[in-house]
């Protein structure tokens, strides 16, 4: 009897693998330098050096240390290191004080905190908010007038 106790007690306790890889922290350490692609889900801490393209489904932050050439794709992206190449999140991105990025950022949500470098471009589209603006070339204010007032 005790060994169906204890299977069942197992089973109850036991979590999907989808689940499970959400939580765990995967850290890159300062010494390692990678060069390739990397992709999977969960979170990683980068405190080394990256040469590729990083994919990932989950939290990525690069540390002060980190030196990073190539791209990086994640859900959020925390910056404190380096990064010469182009950042994608899909929710947003942050840029803390000894942040150094030159290239390019993608999200529709950025933080940038005082003392961060970035030499690029930004583009903040966000799919699930707001309609399009009308483009400003084509159309004039509302306050504006097109024609001068005549004087009486």
């Amino acid at each position: 009897m005790p060994l169906f106790g204890k299977k069942k007690k197992e089973k109850k306790t036991e979590r999907p693998q989808a689940a499970l890889s959400q939580n765990e922290t995967t850290y890159f350490g300062k010494n390692l330098m990678i060069k390739g692609r990397i992709s999977g889900n969960g979170n990683v801490i980068i405190l080394g050096g990256l040469d590729g393209e990083f994919n990932l489904r989950g939290r990525v932050k690069v540390a002060q240390s980190a030196k990073i050439k190539g791209e990086v794709k994640a859900d959020v992206i925390s910056v404190n290191g380096s990064v010469q190449g182009s950042l994608v999140a899909k929710e947003r991105i942050h840029l803390d004080q000894t942040a150094r990025i030159e290239g390019q950022i993608i999200t529709p949500k950025l933080s940038i905190s005082e003392g961060a470098s970035f030499d690029g471009e930004i583009s903040m589209n966000d799919r699930t908010s707001k309609p399009s603006r009308p483009d400003m070339k084509n159309s004039a204010p509302e306050s504006l007038s097109t024609t001068a007032p005549t004087k009486k």
